[in-house]
C-alpha cells in the first residue's frame, strides 16, 4: 500500500535475487509462484513457473516470500 505521500510502505521485506514468491492476487482462483531475477527499492522482475515474466511494483502488488 502506498503512504500519503505516494512512496511504498515498509510493512514487508523486499525479496531478493533468487527468492522464490507467490502472487496473492489471484486470477481464476489460481496464486502464481515465481522466481525473483532482478530486484531494487521499486519493483521486482519476476518468473513465473508458467513461463511468463512479470514486473511487480513494491507496496503496491501483493504477494509474499515463500520458502
Amino acid at each position: 500500500m502506498a503512504s500519503a505521500a505516494g512512496k511504498p510502505e515498509k510493512s514487508s521485506p523486499i525479496p531478493s535475487k533468487g527468492d522464490r514468491i507467490q502472487l496473492l492476487q489471484t486470477h481464476l482462483g489460481i496464486r502464481v509462484c515465481g522466481t525473483v531475477f532482478y530486484s531494487d527499492q521499486l519493483q521486482l522482475l519476476v518468473r513465473w513457473d508458467n513461463g511468463r515474466s512479470q514486473s511487480l511494483r513494491v507496496g503496491v502488488d501483493r504477494f509474499r516470500i515463500i520458502n
